[in-house]
């Protein structure tokens, strides 16, 4: 269903007129994805994954594959420069994150203090995330935090601590090759917060800024948002099935699938779950709990005496009733009957599996 969602939101967003004229260019869409409103955590757990592959490497290339290694690369004589070229490089490194820091600090206090004598709150929370300030202040950290961590080059030592490892100090460069882009990348960031930041303090351009920002975030995600709860509370009204002689097409009365309705006390249960934590229906994989409709309502047709529920609302009493009761988004707590059926045949244990598959739970957010 997300799936859908996403394609959907996407096509409009790409033949409407109006999110086109508001489009971030390619090169900030570039930077956008790079940043990606990760955390200082994150960036720190990406760069720990990539220096434990290249540590791996450094115990794997010299044993199995020595020739791929440059022998210029030698710790040693004629190359014991590289060593001393690898120290002075970090703390240059070091220097430069240290006064990247320093400007987006004043800058910030700068938009802080505007913002209070103009009581402008939530054009604050426009310019924060147009101008990437907390991306570029957590990917910042990181790479200061990475740099001092890797002045004493903790896993390398390691290596060569157990006997593994080379001499060779190619991994160390290409350690130090990453840590050069990603300060080029934290100053490309810089560059954008800094024009953001100047054209924050003009009250005239603030208007494109909250322009760019409804057409790109606001509407989209209210779109999301929209399209999730109707195509979730439709699904059971878009089951189109086969008739009796087994045609395709008829869309049959006799078929009840509700999704996000509890229509009372359940007859009987087909699914629960007791939820310790409180967690959301997230996303359902919808053309597969249509199949299930499908497999169960022939069977309701192939036993019509397999039961008959009572009546429910306005809907006759022999119609069979299938009923997933979790709304979209909304917390679900201790233990909840979440699949249930009036009238009808009992479900297949592998069509309660496939049904249990199919709708994803995950966490509730602390705003729910």
């Amino acid at each position: 269903m997300n799936k859908r969602v996403r394609q959907e939101v996407r096509e409009h967003m790409r033949t409407n007129s109006a999110a086109q004229r508001c489009r971030y260019p390619w090169s900030l869409r570039l930077l956008k994805s790079f940043f990606a409103d990760r955390s200082f955590l994150q960036f720190v757990a990406i760069y720990i994954g990539i220096a434990a592959i290249v540590a791996l490497l450094e115990i794997v290339i010299p044993r199995y594959v020595p020739e791929l290694l440059p022998q210029w690369t030698r710790s040693g004589p004629p190359g014991a420069d590289i060593k001393v070229l690898l120290t002075n490089v970090a703390s240059y490194l070091i220097t430069a994150q240290v006064g990247v820091l320093g400007v987006i600090a004043i800058a910030i206090g700068l938009v802080t203090l505007i913002a209070q004598r103009e009581d402008a709150g939530t054009d604050v929370k426009v310019y924060y995330h147009e101008s990437f300030a907390v991306e570029v202040v957590a990917s910042s950290l990181a790479l200061l935090f990475v740099l001092i961590a890797q002045l004493l080059w903790p896993l390398q030592f390691l290596l060569h601590r157990f006997g593994e490892g080379t001499e060779l100090q190619i991994f160390k460069l290409f350690l130090t090759a990453v840590h050069m882009g990603w300060l080029l990348v934290n100053l490309s960031g810089l560059a954008h917060f800094i024009t953001t930041t100047f054209r924050f303090v003009q009250k005239s351009a603030r208007e494109q800024l909250r322009e760019r920002y409804t057409a790109n975030v606001v509407q989209p995600v209210e779109m999301t948002r929209q399209l999730r709860l109707k195509l979730y509370e439709m699904a059971g009204s878009d089951l189109i099935e086969t008739d009796a002689t087994g045609g395709r097409g008829t869309r049959q009365d006799d078929l009840v699938v509700t999704f996000g309705f509890d229509w009372g006390k359940p007859d009987d249960v087909e699914l629960e779950k007791s939820f310790v934590r409180p967690a959301v229906v997230h996303d359902v994989r919808v053309r597969w709990v249509r199949w299930v409709a499908t497999r169960w309502w022939r069977r309701c047709l192939a036993n019509p005496s397999g039961g008959r529920n009572s009546r429910v609302g306005g809907l006759a009493a022999d119609k069979p009733l299938l009923v997933f009761t979790p709304q979209l988004d909304e917390p679900l707590r201790g233990k909840v009957a979440w699949c249930w059926r009036r009238g009808g045949v009992p479900l297949t244990r592998f069509e309660r599996w496939v049904v249990e598959w199919s709708f994803r739970f995950r966490k509730a957010s602390d705003e729910a």
